[in-house]
This record gives structure tokens, sequence and C-alpha cells, in this order.
């Protein structure tokens, strides 16, 4: 249930065997790298949350390199071999091998997941090598409810599925160039970039290990009003190298100013005044929301 990233519907076959993308690909090797790092800072009603794994530089170049170097061991230690590696980016369905490599299970939040926990990110490659297989992890969810049941947009319609058309992580990450729908402003709370909500109640990332790969980029919390000045121009050179890069100025200005809103806090009403005549019609509709909000709770 993709909602609008038609990207992750293209291709199933490619998806689904890794030899339709690499043909003499015999066995498939991944790694996971924890980036769970410390936060210092303390959140007020004037800040908004990031997900964790925003908070390093953009993951793909830093992963990409490692298991570059774990390619060029291989063929190194076998000469003839050949290796593909992918990140993210390339037609494979990665969780897929990696549950059946060993790294985890598929939690009812529809995430890998560990006895380590979740919040680590995985990348591949494929070998035209035969190697002794790991086992399969069984599941370790048992009868707990908790990542269900603390999602406050109600995206998971059943355990394991995902509708993605509900996600506050989709919406404020991938969906760029329209509103959030009104029915999910509320369940967004203060999230400006991503959701963990149903991964930080998971009993097992009591055991997640500190990120050894990661470094902080950006704290998990930021101040609203700071980010809401700035233009596109400062925003690109803040960000540059971080997925909030990616994602852009309208869409994360959007999600600040809808934290704003749901802030309750009367300090932000100058500024979502001043949003409120903004050309950037989206930004605009959603600024004159969270005043509304605002006026209703202050009344």
């Amino acid at each position: 249930m993709h909602a609008e990233m038609a990207y992750m519907a293209r291709d199933p076959e490619a998806r689904a065997d890794i030899k339709r993308w690499f043909p003499e690909a015999r066995t498939v090797v991944f790694g996971a790298f924890s980036y769970l790092i410390d936060s210092p800072n303390n959140p007020s009603d004037s800040d908004g949350r990031l997900a964790r794994y925003a908070q390093p530089p953009d993951y793909h170049d830093t992963l990409k390199n490692i298991m570059r170097e774990a390619a060029a061991w291989c063929t190194h230690e076998w000469p003839g071999t050949s290796a593909k590696v992918f990140v993210d980016t390339s037609p494979v369905l990665e969780r897929l091998y990696a549950r059946f490599a060993g790294l985890g299970w598929v939690g009812k939040n529809s995430m890998l997941l560990a006895r380590t926990g979740s919040y680590f990110l995985i990348a591949g490659m494929a070998l035209d090598r035969d190697l002794e297989p790991d086992a399969p992890v069984t599941d370790h969810c048992g009868s707990c409810t908790r990542c269900l049941d603390v999602c406050p947009t109600d995206a998971f319609p059943e355990p394991r599925v995902l509708d993605a058309s509900k996600c506050i992580a989709y919406f404020t990450v991938e969906h760029r160039k329209k509103p959030i729908p009104e029915e999910f402003r509320e369940g967004h709370g203060n999230w400006i970039f991503g959701c963990d909500l149903c991964q930080d109640v998971c009993p097992w990332n009591r055991f997640a290990p500190k990120s050894s790969v990661f470094e902080s980029r950006l704290p998990l919390h930021m101040n609203l009003e700071e980010l809401a000045a700035l233009d596109p121009t400062s925003f690109n050179k803040r960000f540059k190298g971080t997925p909030l890069r990616r994602t852009g100025w309208a869409a994360v200005i959007r999600n600040v100013l809808l934290a704003m809103g749901n802030s309750k806090n009367s300090r932000h009403i100058p500024t979502l005044q001043r949003y409120a005549e903004h050309e950037d019609a989206i930004l605009a509709e959603q600024a004159r929301w969270s005043l509304e909000r605002i006026d209703k709770i202050t009344a």
C-alpha cells in the first residue's frame, strides 16, 4: 500500500528476483548499520521533531562506500568473483533478502526487526559465488501490539501491513507537492520529518546499540521559528548533505507550519500570519489551518 510512491510498484519481477537485476547472482550478502545517536537537546513546545535516521548525513554514500570495500575484499579473496553493491536505490526488494539472510524478521510495524531493535539501515551486495547461507530469524513479536496501537493516524490496517496513504513518515518526507490531508493533520503532532513512534515503543529497541558508523549532523528537535525563517537558499545551505535537502524547502516548511498549529503555542501566530499570505498556495493554506487551530485552542 504505497500511496503515490509509484516506483515501489515498478518492475515487480526484478524486485522479487535479484537475478533480473544481476543475472550472475548466486549469493546475497547483507549488513545492518545502527543509526541510533544520542541527542543532547531537550524539546520544548516550540520544537519540531525529526526521525532518528535524519540525524546523520545522507546514508547512501556512507553505506555504499562500506559495501564497496566489502566487495573489494571479496574479489581479492576470491579472484574472478564479481560483486554488485546496492543501497536503497536498486530495484532489489532488500528487506526480503535481509530477512532470508538472517538479519531479522518483519515486525508488526512492517519494519525489519531484530533482537537489537530496528534502528538500523541495511545495505547489500550480490556475488556470482556460492556461499553458505544463514538461517532466517523466527518471529519474536509475540502478542505485542504497541507499534500498532501508538500510531495516531491508524496507518496499520493489520499487523505487518502499512498504508502509506495514512503514514506520517510518508506525508512529511515523500508527499512533497500536495497538502497533507486535513483528517491526518492533528495526528502529526510536532513531526516535521519522518516519524519514529512505532519504533520508539518497540520493546526490542531497548537493546538497540549506538551507531559506530554515523555521527550526528542534525539534532532530533529543531526550533520551529528558526526553520520557518529560512528561505530556499539558506535552507539548501543549512541542510546540504542531509535527507531534508532531498525533501526540499517547501515540503519541510509545510510540515513546520503544521507542527506550529499542533503546538498550541500562540507565539507562532505572527509567523503563521506571514505565511498565510505566501504566494505558495499550499503553504498559505497550511498556515491558515494552523492559525485556526491555535485560535480555537486559545479562545
